[in-house]
């Protein structure tokens, strides 16, 4: 019973705390808009190609050279222009303004110059200088065995103007950038637990009340129980509040594994509010421990990917921060529940690692 009388005292004294409002509420929610709003065109499902313009110029009388320019006419359409060029100078020139994607300079080869463009605007070019490569091996292919038939060099296959399509890879996560924020700024909400957990007994200290705290007839134990789940309370209500407020006015759809989801954020609730309370063990309540705490929690949510999309490499995964949001990720979009094991088992081992640490620790001095 003491300890639940323990627990209704640190909440009260949460509720007292400004600054529990500001960085456990106000805060993410502000960045999820604001963060939300401004990048929401890089998280977009639609991949758009500008028109393309390929400069090219035929400097010696070919076979290659006639059944280029066939090839340029036919294969200019709605993604592609081929336009001939003044001169070679003329062609480089205007790769080097911008005015052309490439320019092809034909004569006993293919000789192309681009500048710096894009993944996909050279995934097309590549494409379609691919096609007539192989058509015109195909053509004079046919000359050899049938030399009647030399016109093909000069009349190639007409290309598809859809010959190049841009296809996404067929996967869940098609996600929203208020989404990816959401789920993002929750689990560094959830890591200020860190905070939590110094102020465990740090208040206590500041008020000079844990003197009397362990005087009282109760056990050491139930003082930290009871100061423990006060701090984990607090954070509940805040995980709660956030995952509904995402949900209707960011239009964050947790799918069917909500629980999962949950679970997977409380897991690292217990995880930051441990660290708080090591880290306020361990520095034996040095107010320096604060910021340090302040400072690693910042650390964790950019390499976790909480202000910019860092993947799911090995960067994302040195980060509690990170593996959640993974993990939260694979359950909302794919449906895979299995992807909540790593994420939640990483959170209690590592919890329970600090706890018997804690003990340890705090059985060899006789006061906290």
């Amino acid at each position: 019973m003491m300890i639940f009388h323990i627990m209704l005292k640190a909440i009260k004294l949460t509720l007292r705390d400004k600054g529990y409002f500001l960085y456990m509420l106000i805060f993410p929610l502000a960045l999820i808009l604001v963060l939300g709003s401004v990048l929401q065109d890089s998280f977009s499902n639609d991949v758009k190609l500008d028109k393309m313009t390929i400069e090219y110029v035929v400097q010696k009388e070919s076979p290659l050279g006639k059944g280029f320019e066939q090839f340029a006419k036919d294969a200019s359409g709605k993604q592609i222009t081929f336009k001939e060029a003044k001169s070679a100078k003329a062609g480089k020139s205007a790769v080097e303004n911008g005015d052309a994607v490439g320019f092809v300079a034909v004569a006993d080869d293919l000789t192309v110059t681009t500048n710096s463009p894009s993944a996909i605007e050279m995934s097309v070019l590549n494409g379609y200088l691919d096609q007539f490569t192989a058509q015109y091996q195909l053509a004079s292919t046919i000359v050899k065995v049938d030399k009647t038939q030399a016109s093909v060099l000069q009349n190639p296959p007409k290309p598809s103007d859809t010959a190049v399509h841009i296809e996404k890879q067929a996967s869940g996560n098609k996600i929203s950038a208020f989404e990816y924020y959401a789920v993002a700024m929750i689990a560094m909400v959830m890591m200020f637990g860190i905070n939590s957990g110094i102020n465990v007994f740090r208040e206590e200290k500041v008020r000079h009340t844990d003197v009397r705290l362990f005087i009282a007839p109760i056990k050491k134990s139930t003082a930290i129980i009871g100061n423990f789940l006060g701090a984990i309370f607090m954070q509940v209500v805040a995980l709660l509040l956030l995952m509904v407020v995402s949900n209707l006015f960011f239009g964050v759809s947790w799918g069917p594994y909500v629980a999962v989801i949950f679970v997977i954020y409380f897991s690292l609730l217990f995880l930051s509010v441990a660290l708080g309370m090591a880290v306020d063990v361990f520095s034996n309540g040095n107010p320096a421990a604060t910021g340090a705490a302040s400072i690693l929690v910042q650390v964790f949510a950019f390499l976790g990917g909480a202000y910019f999309p860092t993947g799911d490499g090995l960067m994302s995964k040195l980060s509690p921060i990170g593996w959640v949001r993974i993990g939260v990720r694979d359950v909302m979009y794919n449906q895979d529940v299995a992807a909540a094991v790593i994420p939640i088992a990483t959170n209690l081992l590592i919890t329970a690692v600090l706890v018997v640490m804690m003990s340890l620790w705090i059985r060899r001095k006789e006061v906290y």
